[in-house]
């Protein structure tokens, strides 16, 4: 059979197209990287935690962008676990995560930072030296950023770090129990107001005992910056300069959240008991309270299930006006996410277990703290 030079010509353009579209279709496949995520390396792998270095830059954490065979813009996240949660059918399942920048092959932490996702979210002890695992997962998606079914690539690293307790000794308002309640004579937790962003205006949460069985407890209010002595100032919400004349706040007994402006001279104060919201118990402001000690001037919730993933607050009286959470999701410091501003974020849940929850406010304001365990 012959073949014109007209259908030659076809034969080959035809051919040159089909190893061109093959050539282009090759171009657009993603291959997973065989060897995971190269040069994934710690600035610091023996790392000790201070109020110091709670400002610094403690630890940078980077590494080489993985080789897909095709130009992607993978999403990478640091996980953040104990060696003994690395193995088995669970492993890394109740790890700590922080997304990484887009477009950024590095993450650097503050000591402060640091410090509370050790000590707050992973719960490790403070002053001791521990060691954990770190993974970097990279992940590419779909345009629409969902999921795809490239599989995730990863880089595991270990290091040594000890945290440390944060603790800021703001200016205060002491407890002078006045009659039959006796207080401490110095700064003890449980009977201080605070002033977290050093003004007029302080914070704490008081137990009153109502050492003299007449509804109230007398006390005065005594500055740490000039030792003056606050007391009643005519009515029950106003402040005046005395020492004789003492706040009477009722009813008692009674745990309160109290604040107390200096530049307006008033106190404000209401009883308060604490609950445990979050999606385990389907935020109910009811069902999961806890229990006050006047002892440990903590609040402690037992055998609360909570499940890694998921997120809490805490509420009170029923209702969101008094809440706490996270000031940020990554740090764990309590902020009052009650009203008028209604902020804070939800607390993350890092693992699935049984804890006993406690909620500490006995240092005054700025220094609220938490804890599951």
């Amino acid at each position: 059979m012959k073949i014109s030079m007209k259908q030659y010509f076809y034969l080959i353009l035809i051919t040159a197209v089909f190893f061109a579209c093959k050539k282009q279709d090759s171009a657009y496949v993603i291959t997973v990287p065989a060897t995971g995520i190269k040069g994934f390396v710690a600035s610091a792998t023996d790392l000790s935690l201070s109020e110091s270095n709670s400002d610094l830059n403690v630890v940078t954490f980077s590494f080489n962008a993985p080789d897909y065979g095709v130009k992607v813009i993978p999403s990478y996240t640091l996980q953040f676990t104990l060696p003994a949660d690395t193995s088995g059918d669970k492993a890394w399942a109740n790890a700590i995560e922080v997304k990484v920048a887009t477009d950024s092959l590095r993450k650097t932490f503050k000591g402060a930072d640091f410090n509370a996702l050790l000590a707050l979210q992973l719960l490790l002890p403070v002053d001791v030296s521990s060691k954990i695992a770190v993974r970097l997962k990279s992940d590419v998606h779909q345009n629409s950023g969902q999921a795809s079914s490239v599989a995730s690539v990863y880089a595991t690293l270990t290091m040594m770090v000890k945290p440390y307790r944060s603790f800021v000794e703001y200016p205060a308002l002491l407890v002078k129990g006045g009659n039959s309640w006796r207080t401490p004579a110095e700064r003890t937790n449980g009977y201080l107001l605070a002033s977290a962003k050093f003004n007029d205006k302080y914070e704490g949460y008081l137990d009153l005992p109502n050492a003299d069985g007449w509804g109230g407890d007398k006390f005065n209010l005594i500055s740490t910056k000039d030792g003056v002595s606050y007391g009643w100032g005519g009515s029950a919400t106003t402040v005046a300069i005395t020492t004789l004349d003492g706040f009477w706040l009722t009813p008692a007994p009674n745990y309160m959240k109290v604040n107390v402006d200096l530049a307006a001279m008033t106190i404000n104060y209401t009883p308060v008991h604490f609950f445990i919201s979050g999606d385990d118990n389907g935020w109910s402001t009811s069902s999961t309270p806890m229990v006050y000690n006047a002892e440990t001037r903590v609040w402690t919730a037992s055998n609360v299930a909570l499940t890694a993933g998921k997120t809490f607050a805490f509420s009170s009286n029923g209702n969101y006006d008094i809440s706490y959470k996270l000031d940020k999701a990554e740090n764990g410091v309590l902020t009052f996410a009650g009203a008028p501003a209604w902020g804070g974020v939800n607390i993350p849940v890092a693992k699935t277990g049984v804890f006993t929850v406690t909620l500490d406010l006995s240092a005054g304001d700025g220094n609220y703290t938490y804890s599951l365990k």
